[in-house]
């Protein structure tokens, strides 16, 4: 998939679930649970063991279904085999000129972490238009707010500390959506495999952004 579909696909569906520590055994029924509730991008940390098999795995059986990206992605050998094992796309804690030239010329679609603004424009700069905002919970709306005066021509996933209950404040903030983790793909459920909980939580997720 092009980086310019990948991106169509962010703004469209606005909501990106997070995998992180996740048994590789759990990772299919887990999509498929987030599928029936709504969710189309997924992304699997780059710090779960197993990844690159995992990346594999979700993305054969989700094809056609779910877009399935890399997460956590820091050093550029990292995206080599992120994008190796089938990623489409790319996100990263930081801003990393590597990571972000290397997808790049690959027509990757790549997702930057900022908190500042020197850190959302230098991602602007290299020519993206999307970044995550990290870690949004500890930033703030407010903060999140302010940003939006002066950078209007970006746009914002509020990643960090999100879930059904704030992510109104986000989006309301100036956040085109958002990147949830434990708030979504609890651990809880998934141990419980209590995949109808887990599909009755994404689908509240999805109907806060109407």
């Amino acid at each position: 998939m092009r980086a310019a579909e990948v991106y169509r696909a962010v703004r469209a569906e606005r909501l990106i679930a997070i995998v992180r520590g996740l048994p590789a055994e759990q990772a299919v029924p887990l999509a498929e649970a987030l599928h029936a509730g709504g969710i189309r991008l997924l992304e699997i940390t780059a710090n779960t063991a197993g990844v690159m098999d995992m990346i594999r795995a979700v993305k054969q059986a989700t094809a056609g279904r779910m877009v399935i990206g890399a997460g956590t992605v820091t050093t550029l050998d990292l995206a080599q085999q992120a994008l190796a094992a089938g990623a489409e796309y790319v996100i990263a804690p930081d801003v990393n000129p590597e990571v972000i030239g290397h997808c790049l010329e690959r027509d990757v679609a790549v997702i930057p972490g900022a908190a500042t603004p020197t850190e959302i424009l230098t991602a602007r700069r290299l020519g993206l238009s999307l970044v995550k905002i990290f870690p949004a919970q500890a930033l703030g709306v407010n903060y999140i707010r302010q940003l939006r005066g002066p950078i209007d021509d970006v746009d914002f996933l509020a990643v960090g500390g999100v879930d059904a209950r704030n992510l109104g404040e986000f989006i309301q903030a100036g956040c085109l959506g958002a990147g949830l983790g434990g708030s979504l793909v609890r651990k809880d459920l998934i141990q419980a495999k209590d995949w109808a909980g887990l599909t009755r939580l994404a689908e509240e997720c999805k109907r806060v952004l109407g």
